[in-house]
């Protein structure tokens, strides 16, 4: 083989696994929420999207029912009702002839609270009473009873998104707004908020009494072009791992914010004097016209009552 040859196949074996390389990463498909906790017979919303930009096909495939509530190229909105058993959501696309997946797990849970041993035995002593400790049940021998102690929590099952103002123009700022109405305990809980698959801002909150809490989580930002394709959502987060429990999560419904391009000054000006011009020219143009109309209205109206007054005149003062 000549050099020619074996130059020209090895750049055709270079361009062959840089192609395919670069093939195998082209785009990602994410899914929200990746993992979720629900009550039986409840329903949640679950949003499936991808970085290709003109993806060929997408959906979502599980044994539920599912209702596709709304769509873009990029992301696809479904609402899946009836959860009766543990299950897995399957989010896919195809791009450029190549499909790819993300799984998303969602079990069925039911009312939890922690075990409480009534027969835990304490040591009667008054430095319980003196450092102000919940005093035991003392009984025989110097042995105590401990009071049970029951912890309660409520996870998110409402998660509302403000956008404000929606409509906004380039390099001006808007607020995201995210609200629980009733979560407990308050402490555990997080909000984060999202443009697309991207968290912009998350927020935690300090000790809060034992009760049903509203949690808010607000965010400035300014706007950008492209935010126009990304749609903005809230995920909250009830974590009680710490206490034995699970990982509740619960995802508000996206919302699109309208971006639109500020008109410049140059063109503000122009605008405003031709619209002035066209303002004049009316107003001048219906003044010419109400002086020309009483005008013609004054003639005609002076030469009927000449011959008005000729014809009262007796025939004596006639010439």
């Amino acid at each position: 083989m000549n050099s020619f040859g074996f130059g020209t196949l090895t750049v055709a074996l270079f361009a062959l696994v840089c192609c395919s390389g670069s093939d195998e990463k082209a785009f990602e498909v994410h899914v929200r929420p990746e993992k979720l906790i629900v009550e039986p017979k409840e329903s949640l919303k679950v949003n499936c999207s991808t970085t290709c930009n003109q993806p060929e096909v997408g959906g979502l495939e599980t044994s539920l029912n599912k209702i596709l509530l709304a769509e873009q190229a990029q992301w696809k909105h479904y609402l899946i009702s009836n959860i009766s058993h543990d299950t897995v959501l399957w989010c896919h696309f195809t791009c450029s002839g190549k499909q790819e997946s993300m799984s998303s797990n969602v079990s069925v849970y039911h009312a939890w609270s922690p075990e409480i041993n009534m027969s835990v035995k304490l040591p009667c002593s008054p430095v319980s009473i003196l450092n102000r400790r919940p005093l035991p049940l003392c009984t025989g021998a110097g042995q105590a009873t401990s009071s049970p102690t029951v912890e309660h929590h409520e996870p998110p099952k409402q998660v509302f998104l403000t956008l404000q103002p929606t409509w906004v123009a380039v390099g001006k700022s808007f607020t995201i707004e995210c609200r629980v109405p009733a979560v407990e305990p308050l402490d555990r809980l997080t909000l984060f908020l999202l443009r697309g698959n991207k968290t912009l801002h998350s927020q935690t909150f300090g000790k809060a009494a034992p009760a049903l809490q509203e949690a808010t989580a607000t965010f400035s930002s300014t706007a950008h072009r492209e935010d126009g394709h990304h749609n903005f959502s809230c995920l909250a987060e009830l974590n009680l791992t710490s206490r034995g429990g699970d990982v509740f999560q619960k995802h508000s419904a996206p919302k699109m914010l309208e971006i639109y391009e500020p008109v410049p000054d140059s063109q503000m000006v122009i605008i405003v004097l031709v619209v002035s011009v066209l303002l004049f020219l009316f107003v001048t143009s219906v003044l010419l016209c109400f002086i020309f109309s009483q005008h013609w209205r004054q003639r005609r109206t002076g030469t009927y009552g000449v011959r008005a007054a000729w014809r009262r005149l007796p025939q004596a003062f006639r010439p």
